[in-house]
């Protein structure tokens, strides 16, 4: 029994002994720490391979950069007034260059000093149509649709009547007018200083057409002068009908008193006197006929053989010093022609003072630029008839 129970306690004894070695051999794997605190558990991050590296892209915003949209310096005006906007249009050359202009208040308001009587909205209007007109400045415009089977311009007088020329450089308008639904053409010259009666190369024996006596004496502008014998209408214009004066010297024979005297002063005035009677010692040019239509502004009586209606023609001058010309197609069915009261009226409208008539008919012409402005009366002869001699400008 006593080697029973001895076995029984040896065996308690090895198993506790086993038990004991058994954990003092374990490691302990908790590292040491200060005593009386616990780490915080270090949850490490398993330590995967890396996956590549996929930045993400640095989607940058884009830079849209805003314009600088500087408000424009806004300079206060000099004296000098704004100027247009610059006329551009392309040019005619090969290389495609444009043409540009820019005007001052100054050279638009000087243009229109000189031709007063355009609608300046309008002109303006067509100028910005037609920005190569002005590529040389106003001063220098010049277009001419004056032929006899041209348009005219697409602008109008404040007297209601269609440009058909304008040229500055030489202060020349040209527009058109119905008078008893007859085609007329008034010219206004600005520079009187540039008129002259001028005589046919053969006066006293033959006169010579209007054409030839423009371009002889360097003129752009022409229109019929004095009257001439012209017995049963075969007249060669040689033979001036009354006196005429040519740059101061005296052709034919003056007529009675009826008769009118229209003189060109060298101040470059005209005045209005009876035929007969003496010159004015300052008159450099001078022709007589009939009727007078304005005198110092007003109009004259008119025998009744000038009151039907014919081809006409007329000079005259404004109370600005400048020079009308004005001519009225007849004999034709639609423009049977008017009388010279009409004739006298268009003048008024633009400021006439002094104007005669010169002579008419078949005869009646203006001549600008190397064509006349009115058909002649007689369709054989387009150039009119010959002439002992034509104002020229």
């Amino acid at each position: 029994m006593k080697r029973k129970l001895t076995a029984w306690i040896l065996c308690l004894a090895m198993l506790t002994a086993l038990l004991l070695t058994g954990c003092s051999g374990q490691k302990n794997n908790t590292p040491e720490t200060t005593a009386g605190t616990l780490p915080a558990p270090t949850t490490a991050a398993p330590t995967t391979t890396a996956a590549p590296t996929t930045e993400a892209p640095t989607t940058e915003v884009p830079t849209t950069e805003v314009p600088t949209t500087e408000v424009p310096t806004t300079e206060a005006p000099t004296t000098e007034p704004p100027t247009t906007e610059a006329a551009t249009e392309k040019g005619s050359g090969s290389s495609g260059s444009k043409v540009t202009y820019t005007a001052t208040e100054e050279e638009r308001d000087a243009f229109y000093k000189m031709f007063w009587e355009l609608d300046r909205e309008e002109t303006e209007a067509w100028l910005a149509k037609h920005p190569r007109i002005l590529s040389n400045g106003y001063e220098n415009i010049m277009v001419d649709e004056s032929g006899l089977n041209q348009d005219g311009l697409d602008i109008h007088t404040t007297q209601g009547h269609q440009v058909l020329a304008l040229d500055a450089p030489n202060g020349i308008l040209v527009v058109r007018a119905y008078l008893n639904r007859s085609r007329a053409v008034l010219v206004i010259a600005r520079y009187a200083s540039r008129l002259r009666l001028c005589p046919s190369a053969s006066i006293g024996s033959y006169g010579e057409r209007i054409a030839s006596i423009c371009a002889r004496n360097g003129g752009i502008l022409a229109m019929t002068g004095s009257g001439f014998d012209d017995p049963g209408g075969n007249g060669n214009g040689g033979t001036v009908f009354g006196q005429c004066m040519c740059s101061g010297r005296i052709y034919g024979s003056t007529l009675n008193s009826n008769w009118f005297r229209l003189e060109l002063l060298s101040n470059n005035t005209f005045i209005i006197k009876r035929a007969g009677s003496g010159y004015n010692a300052a008159t450099t040019d001078a022709m007589e006929f009939q009727p007078a239509l304005l005198i110092g502004g007003a109009q004259q009586p008119s025998p009744a053989e000038w009151t039907d209606n014919q081809p006409r023609a007329g000079i005259g001058q404004n109370s600005r010093g400048e020079i009308l010309m004005c001519a009225v197609e007849g004999r034709y069915s639609d423009s049977p022609g008017c009388s010279v009261v009409l004739l006298g009226g268009l003048m008024q409208q633009y400021g006439g003072v002094t104007a005669m008539s010169t002579d008419g008919g078949t005869t009646a012409m203006i001549w600008y630029r190397g064509k006349p402005l009115i058909r002649c009366s007689n369709p054989r002869t387009p150039g009119g008839r010959f002439l002992p001699n034509a104002w020229v400008y």
